[in-house]
Parts: structure tokens; C-alpha cells; sequence
């Protein structure tokens, strides 16, 4: 009888009409549970279906009959592994890890399975066992370049950075078109102020965006990239939208408005993170008579009292970082959203393909990626993008995919009470009484060799000051203070600021007279501290957009004296704060007036601004 039913089914599959013919042997089995040759045959069908699921269960059945057939462990182990992948691309990273641990249960000899393990693990910020599994592999197969590339981001994420540099070198040597290695080999490179070489690889990747339309470039990475421009980082964008999002249809269906709007914000970074010093107050002071808030929440588990803050002050919460894309945008959808926020962008664990699969939603950047999310084919993947005039002015619109909203001020809001009282003395972090500090508590990647160029200049032409830094990684603090000593400045005059809770670094700004920034990278958030404590930031405006964030906050509290447009004119500046204190203080107090009443410190004056801009494209 099973013989006729499998033959049957067979014709069936022969047809085209797989699905009954699974549908006959399912039934078939009902009454045959222990029939091996039909639970196989149903099992390559399911597997022939793409019915991996369900390809398992059976197989797994089989193999408890046969524990010692290779043939029914090697299905097993192939059926196991494409519906762990499926499950990795549907960002199912736990069952995912599953599917892969029980592999190696049955097959300890194959590398793809403990990469693939590794792969899961990493998103789900299991880094030490990812690591571990990374190596396993490597153990079986050493030439791979995807797999020395991956073993490069969790060396970068453990702080393995000098281990990192070579795992990506090794993978360009094994593939010299893995052209994202070249990116995270510069981009380590730049976090370890490591600038041999770097020039040359800033020029490579900037050909490969425009070379190599299948490269995968981070637009992330490349807008640190001092050789990009405006335009070259809308063509990074597209790019790399059109290798991850081309089919989708991009239909807008015009929304009724209903009584109260909808609004939601996307990020991965709900937690104690430079986001939260931005967007908490926001959230708060929301209107809620015209306004739902909705959290849409991206963000791996971490228990902070900040996280829990900001999670409470939205409406609706929906935690989708175990969710995929497509039903993220279901969950989206049903909610009926009226516009939608993306905080995150292009930065870690970005959720940026939600938005295109949102036809009844209007989508906006804003805040965590500062440039253009890019096209797909010929339409933007975002609605909107909010800036303000100084960050994007009206000539360079056309270097950005989305339709440019602009506040009237800057872009950048911040919460309020951020100042602190210090604690601390300058004895306390080892630094003299008497000494003229120059701080720049940004992250490392942002010192180029121009700047730190610049900046010892500074010390040079002013010997009782010091450069007060952050502290990055060892090989930062090694690279820094050898190029200092190498043109002629004694390194112990270059001192590090440790990690510290948030207040108390805020507080230790009091400390410095005079903020430092960054090009082509400004401080964001960074410049927002040192405002907040009333310490005057000198920055060089850039041509792209994080090249004028600290511009735009400074212009909007009228402090245009201190945007300078090249690196004579930034020194002068420097030069007049140091050697000027009653301009300096003339600043200072200009600072804090302008503070008092600029929207950019009044959370709720900024709110009123961003509903009407909300009210406005509804």
C-alpha cells in the first residue's frame, strides 16, 4: 500500500502539484507512523518545497530509526541548516542558534556550521561564544575571507583591535574584492589613530562606491571617510540600498487624518546611549491631546535605569529586535501610524528596510544617522529627512534623497538640567592648576591626522596648555602621544579622560577651557555636553552634514564667531579664546544667555516646533 501512495505521490510532484503530494503522504503517515520509507520521501519533498520546518521533524524521525545512517544525518544536517538560515534572515537570531547547535551535535568537522553559529550569536551579542565558534571554524578552514572578515568585527567588538587590523587584512589577501573589509580595516584603523596607510585606503574606497556597484560600503563608515563629499555619500547610500532593498513597490496611499496622529520612532538604541540625551525630553513633552506616541523598539536587551525611563514616557511600546523586517512593518501597519521616525539610520543595528514596506506611513531620518538613507531605483527610500538650513543648505538639497524638512533652529534638541556641578578638582584627573586645557572628548575615529596637526600647533604656540582626550583604546593613547612626541611636543602635556557614570563626565567640562572639535566628523552629542556646561567650542565648518553639526548648534545660539572655514582661521579663534580672558569670558556669558532662551536647550519649545513640521506633512 505505501509503495502505491509514495508512487502517487510522486506523479503528483512530477506535475508540479508538490503541496498535495505532501498533503498524501502526511495523511498516509497518520495511519503508518513508523514507516521509514515514507517519512523520507515526505521529507525530501518537504525539502524539495522549501518546507524546511518541516523537513526536520521528519528527518528527525528518521534518524532516530537509523542513528548510524549517513545518508538520513547529512538531510538532516542540511534541512537544519537552511532553516537556520531562513531563520537568520528573518532576524530569528535564538532559533537560528538552535538550529546550528544541533548540527554540530551530529557533524563536528564542518566550518560553515560553526561560522553560521557564530553568525547568529553575534546578533544576539553573545560575543565571547561567537568568538569562540568564529575560531572553531577557522580551526577547520582557514582561507576563508567572509570568515576572517567576521572574526575582525567580533575582535573589534571585544576590544581585540590590533587582532582585528590582521583578521581583516588576512581577508583581503584571500579576497582582494571583499571590498567592505577594506572599509573596517580603515575604520579600525581610524578608532586606533593608526594613519599609516590610510590615506590610500580612503582613495580605494572612495573609487570602489563608484566603481563597484555590488560592493557592500557602509554608508555609516564612509561618512567618516575625510575624502567624501556630499555627493559621495548620497552615492554610498544608494548603493548600498540597492543591494538590500530593489523590489520593493514604493506606492504611498494618502492617510485620512484622524483626531489624534500617530506618531512613531524607530531606533536600536532606546538605552543608556547619546540618544537618550537627545530625544528624552521630546517624548516627554509631547502633546498628548494631538498626538499617540509609539516606541518601536530595536534595541539588544540591556537593563538601565535610563532605558526604563525613556521606555515609560511613550504611549505604546512595541519591542521588535527579534522581529523581522516584513512583520516589524506588519506590527507598523496595524498600528496605524501616521508618521513614522527612524532614530537609528544607518548606525549599529540599523532597521532601515522597515520603512520602504510602510505604504500608508510617511517615513523620516532624523538624529542617529546624519546624511542620506539613499535611493532605491529611482525613489528615496525615505520620505523625509529633518535638518535645519546650516546643516543642509538649500545648494546641497540636491545631494540628499528625501525631501529636506527644516527646523528653525538647530537639529540637534538636548534635555533639560544636563549641566552638573563637578565633584572633582583638576588634581583629581592630573591636571596642573595653572595649565591652559584644551579638551575633545569625542571618540577616536574622528581625529585625523589634519586635526591632531592642528592641535599640536595649538600647543606649541601656547607651552602651558594641555590636550585633554578621551579615553578610546591603548593603541589610540600609543599612536596619539608617539605622533606628538615625533613633532616635538612631550606626550605627558596629551592626558585622557577614563570612562565615567554620564554626570560626572559632564561635569568634568568645567574643568577645560576651551573645546576642541573634530572634521570631517564634528561632535554631536559631544558638543551638546560642552554647551550644556557653558564651554565654547571651536569648530571648522565642513561641506557634509557631520562635518556641521557643531556649527549648526553654535549658529543657532548665535555664536558665529566661533565657526571658523579653514585651518588658520581655527587656530586664530583658538588662539584669540587662549589669549583674550575677558573675550573668552564674554563668550562664555553670551553662551548662557543664549542658552536661557534657544530652543535647542528647551526641550519644550523644541517639541512645539517638531509638531508643527509633524502637523504640517500630515
Amino acid at each position: 500500500m505505501s509503495e502505491i501512495l509514495i508512487a502517487e505521490a510522486k506523479k503528483l510532484e512530477s506535475m508540479g502539484d508538490i503541496a498535495n503530494a505532501i498533503k498524501l503522504l502526511e495523511n498516509a503517515l497518520k495511519h503508518e507512523p513508523n514507516n521509514l520509507i515514507m517519512l523520507l520521501e515526505l521529507a525530501n519533498f518537504c525539502v524539495e518545497n522549501k518546507q524546511f520546518e518541516d523537513a526536520v521533524k521528519y528527518f528527525r524521525r528518521g534518524y532516530a530509526f537509523l542513528k548510524d545512517d549517513q545518508d538520513i544525518k547529512d538531510a538532516l544536517c542540511f534541512s537544519l541548516s537552511q532553516l537556520g538560515n531562513e531563520y537568520q534572515q528573518k532576524s530569528q537570531f535564538l532559533l537560528s542558534e538552535a538550529c546550528f547547535e544541533e548540527i554540530i551535535q551530529y557533524e563536528k568537522n564542518q566550518w560553515i556550521y560553526y561560522y553560521n553559529l557564530a553568525n547568529a550569536q553575534t546578533k544576539l551579542q553573545k560575543k565571547t561564544e561567537a568568538y569562540q565558534n568564529y575560531q572553531k571554524a577557522l580551526s577547520l578552514n582557514d582561507q576563508d575571507a567572509d570568515l576572517w572578515n567576521n572574526i575582525g568585527n567580533i575582535e573589534r567588538e571585544l576590544g581585540y583591535l590590533d587582532k582585528a587590523i590582521a583578521s581583516y587584512s588576512k581577508a583581503i589577501h584571500f579576497n582582494p574584492d571583499l571590498f567592505h573589509a577594506y572599509l573596517h580595516l580603515t575604520h579600525q584603523k581610524q578608532h586606533m589613530c593608526d594613519w599609516n596607510d590610510v590615506d590610500d585606503l580612503f582613495k580605494k574606497i572612495r573609487s570602489i562606491v563608484y566603481e563597484n556597484p555590488d560592493a557592500l560600503i557602509s554608508p555609516f563608515a564612509f561618512i567618516s571617510n575625510p575624502l567624501s563629499s556630499s555627493e559621495d555619500q548620497l552615492q554610498c547610500a544608494t548603493r548600498w540600498t540597492q543591494n538590500h532593498f530593489m523590489d520593493q513597490a514604493f506606492k504611498k496611499i494618502k492617510r485620512v487624518r484622524k483626531n489624534k496622529i500617530r506618531i512613531g520612532y524607530l531606533s536600536s538604541d532606546f538605552k543608556l546611549h547619546p540618544l537618550y540625551f537627545l530625544i528624552r525630553d521630546i517624548i516627554k513633552y509631547h502633546d498628548r491631546d494631538l498626538f499617540d506616541i509609539y516606541a518601536y523598539d530595536a534595541t539588544p536587551s540591556e537593563n538601565t535605569i535610563e532605558r526604563k525611563t525613556l521606555i515609560d514616557l511613550f504611549d505604546f511600546h512595541r519591542n521588535i529586535f527579534s522581529i523581522d523586517d516584513e512583520n516589524a512593518a506588519a506590527i507598523i501597519d496595524k498600528d496605524d501610524i501616521d508618521i513614522l521616525i527612524d532614530l537609528t539610520g544607518y548606525t549599529n543595528n540599523s532597521r532601515a528596510f522597515i520603512a520602504p514596506q510602510l505604504p500608508h506611513t510617511i517615513t523620516m531620518n532624523w538624529l542617529g544617522y546624519p546624511g542620506t538613507m539613499g535611493f532605491t531605483q529611482e525613489k528615496s527610500l525615505y520620505d523625509y529627512i529633518l535638518a535645519d538650513d546650516f546643516i543642509i543648505p538649500k545648494e546641497d538639497e540636491k545631494y540628499y534623497a528625501e525631501s529636506v524638512l527644516k527646523l528653525p533652529f538647530a537639529y540637534q534638541p538636548n534635555i533639560e538640567n544636563r549641566s552638573h556641578i563637578s565633584q572633582k578638582t583638576r588634581k583629581d584627573y592630573g591636571i596642573p592648576d595653572d595649565a591652559f586645557v584644551y579638551c575633545a572628548f569625542n571618540q577616536s575615529f574622528k581625529i585625523t591626522e589634519f586635526i591632531f596637526n592642528v592641535w599640536l600647533i595649538l600647543l606649541k604656540r601656547h607651552p602651558k596648555s594641555i590636550l585633554w582626550l578621551t579615553y578610546s583604546n591603548r593603541w589610540a593613547t600609543e599612536n596619539l602621544k608617539k605622533y606628538a612626541e615625533t613633532h616635538g611636543i612631550d606626550s605627558q602635556r596629551i592626558l585622557f579622560a577614563m570612562r565615567e557614570p554620564n554626570k560626572d563626565h559632564i561635569a568634568r567640562h568645567a574643568l577645560a577651557d576651551i573645546y576642541l572639535d573634530t572634521l570631517p566628523y564634528n561632535a554631536h552629542t559631544s558638543a551638546s555636553d560642552a554647551l550644556s556646561m557653558h564651554l565654547p567650542i571651536v569648530t571648522l565648518k565642513g561641506k557634509t552634514f557631520p562635518s556641521r553639526v557643531a556649527g549648526s548648534l553654535l549658529h543657532s545660539l548665535g555664536l558665529d564667531e566661533l565657526i571658523t572655514e579653514d585651518a588658520e582661521s581655527y587656530i586664530n579663534c583658538v588662539t584669540h579664546l587662549t589669549e583674550d580672558s575677558e573675550y573668552r569670558a564674554t563668550i562664555i556669558e553670551k553662551l548662557k544667555k543664549a542658552k536661557e532662551k534657544s530652543p535647542i536647550f528647551q526641550p519644550k519649545l523644541f517639541t512645539k516646533a517638531l509638531e508643527a513640521i509633524y502637523l504640517r506633512i500630515i
